[in-house]
């Protein structure tokens, strides 16, 4: 099997999938003679941006033109352009060719015609990634452009091109192709290649890619070499390291019914299965996207989306995810109990018995509230050293991160502990590389009073 994203890489403007303003706009311009000097294309990647710049090169060239603008591939300018042989087109990754002595030797080409097209072609992909003494070098030429020299700049991060080079450019805007679209091009691609396949595995595949056909095609082949050219859903699944819908299901489900002990049997095959944490969580909020209007899921995307930003920075993966989500399921469980009547005297009594075990200080009370308005402030609190001093309470983190977080939250958490509490507190914040407890026992008290009035930093080694 041939790399599939080369093989059917667009060649001319009617291949191209979605992008039909960019099509229409080059079209025009080729039809009517009127092309720009200098082109910007910007977008997601494996949207076309690359593609429609070589096939632009090849239209301007064209000598047999389809319909004014459309390259017929045969003529010896487009075989050139196409077999990468032809000396007036030329391609460089900005990636790794980002410095000065790169820009300047094309400043230095720049100014000779075609050695044997009508145009000379400069095709500059990545282009965010050029330092910034080459972006200078680069805005000379831009400024004043050579005739018969056209330049395309190719970017995933417009916002890190700078003004001055983007004014000097007409920008073109790549969108994502629809999943629908990237399934059709898929399908079209196993019966070429004679690849059995389930439809079910494509409309994955073709969500996963993210608006990007290269993706698609790179991970479909993938897919087609591991399970002998036959692409099944199970195939996908365990290529991409996804679970399978009825999993995500369940784990939904254990959650909202508050049944922590099913929960933790669906997140131990989770880890079993060798499935990606956060591909995980992807899939619970695509598919409480898909179904928003069932109640209880928009709450569980919305955690879900928080539980993927917390974990983002934390190296214990799935401990914290099972942490987590168990916390989450036993917050649906407190509010079923909440909902079921109290038949007798004897159940109050026992309910009052029972809350008064387990009645909770304001701190547990805070971290407690922080689950449903903001799961990274509850993580921190929950992971830092707390201790309440009555008017004061210090807050000492073992991570930067937690530390920082909680800082930026200060008055929000002043304020909440208030409303929860009717207590007016002022919160401390310190940060630690080592724990309190551990520091020598005459040392430990003036460091806590210090960090009460003042916060800061503990810097100490060994502990001591």
């Amino acid at each position: 099997m041939d790399t599939l994203y080369l093989k059917y890489r667009p060649k001319k403007f009617e291949e191209i999938l979605w992008q039909d303003h960019v099509k229409l706009l080059i079209s025009n311009a080729v039809k009517s003679g009127k092309i720009s000097h200098s082109y910007l294309f910007s977008g997601p990647r494996g949207t076309g941006k690359t593609s429609v710049a070589r096939i632009l090169a090849k239209s301007v060239n064209c000598e047999h033109p389809v319909d004014g603008y459309e390259p017929c591939n045969t003529c010896d300018s487009c075989v050139e352009i196409d077999t990468g042989r032809t000396l007036d087109v030329i391609e460089m990754d900005a990636a790794s060719n980002r410095g000065i002595d790169e820009i300047r030797s094309i400043r230095d080409r720049v100014s000779y015609m075609p050695s044997k097209l009508k145009y000379k072609v400069y095709i500059i992909d990545e282009v965010h990634m050029l330092t910034r003494e080459a972006f200078n070098a680069l805005l000379k030429t831009l400024e004043e452009p050579p005739e018969k020299t056209i330049f395309i700049l190719a970017t995933t991060e417009i916002q890190k091109v700078p003004e001055t080079i983007i004014s000097r450019c007409q920008v073109l805007e790549f969108r994502r192709i629809p999943p629908n679209l990237i399934s059709s091009k898929l399908e079209e691609v196993c019966k070429a290649e004679n690849i059995e396949y389930e439809i079910k595995a494509l409309d994955h595949i073709s969500k996963e890619a993210s608006g990007g056909m290269r993706d698609a095609l790179s991970m479909f082949e993938e897919i087609a070499r591991f399970s002998n050219e036959k692409v099944t859903l199970e195939s996908t699944l365990f290529v991409l390291g996804n679970s399978p819908i009825e999993t995500v299901e369940s784990y939904i489900t254990s959650i909202l019914d508050g049944n922590v002990d099913a929960l933790i049997h669906v997140v131990d095959s989770i880890r079993n299965q060798g499935t990606d944490v956060m591909n995980f969580l992807r899939s619970v909020v695509e598919y409480s996207s898909d179904k928003i209007k069932e109640n209880g899921l928009i709450s569980i995307g919305k955690f879900a989306v928080d539980l993927i930003q917390i974990l983002r920075y934390e190296e214990k993966q799935f401990d914290l995810f099972k942490i987590m989500s168990a916390f989450e399921a036993l917050k649906y469980k407190n509010l079923e109990n909440v909902a079921q009547p109290l038949t007798s005297k004897t159940q109050q009594a026992e309910k009052v018995e029972k809350v008064e075990k387990e009645a909770k200080t304001d701190l547990e009370r805070l971290i407690e509230f922080y689950v449903q308005k903001d799961l990274s402030v509850c993580v921190s609190l929950s992971k830092s050293d707390l201790r309440d001093l009555g008017d004061r309470i210090l807050v000492i983190s073992y991570t930067p991160l937690q530390n920082e977080i909680l800082k930026e939250k200060d008055k929000m958490i002043t304020d909440d502990f208030k409303n929860i509490t009717s207590r007016s507190v002022r919160f401390a914040f310190a940060y630690s590389k080592v724990s309190i407890d551990s520091m020598n026992e005459k040392l430990r008290e003036p460091i806590i009073k210090v960090l009460s009035l003042f916060g800061g930093k503990i810097l100490p080694e060994g502990g001591e």
